[in-house]
């Protein structure tokens, strides 16, 4: 494990309500190698592409979002996990 990403997905539903999800994704090295240590915007932009690429269920509990629905994904958050290095957005 080498970095734990704090995100928030905002979940609007048809009818307008919005809902919050907070969440932490765990990345480890071998999949960001080409980016360098603790460049922690190209980790924000690689995350960001790779939650969009892949299935909801993946980072939350998704049984009750419809296809209706607006999903949108705040990174609060990045964290070295062994030295302990941060950058907040």
């Amino acid at each position: 494990m080498k970095y734990l990403i704090n995100f928030q997905v905002e979940v609007t539903l048809k009818s307008g309500k919005m809902n919050k999800i907070r969440s932490t994704f765990t990345l480890v090295e071998k999949e960001i190698q080409d980016i360098l240590e603790n460049d922690f915007a190209s980790i924000k932009n690689w995350f960001i592409e790779y939650f969009y690429k892949n299935d909801l269920d993946k980072f939350i509990n998704a049984t009750e979002i419809n296809e209706e629905d607006t999903v949108k994904l705040k990174v609060g958050r990045i964290t070295n996990s062994i030295s302990g290095q941060y950058e907040t957005f």
